[in-house]
């Protein structure tokens, strides 16, 4: 994992967040260290359109309409 942190929360957020906005820009260093030390990942936008969502509850509830 990442080094760890002598810094009060509130600067190990503003540093997340920097990471992030480097993340979103395509830097890979930061993306790395997102994901080694926060468990984050990013997806793309075109990563993200494909995905599948199924939701249980959601179909539980449309199968016992159709009764």
């Amino acid at each position: 994992m990442g080094a760890q942190w002598s810094l009060s929360q509130e600067e190990e957020d503003l540093n997340r967040q920097r990471l992030f906005r480097k993340a979103r820009k395509g830097d890979e260093k930061a993306q790395q260290e997102l994901q080694e030390v926060y468990g984050v990942r990013l997806w793309a936008e075109h990563e993200r359109a494909e995905l599948v969502y199924e939701n249980p509850r959601h179909a539980a509830k449309r199968g016992s309409q159709k009764s």
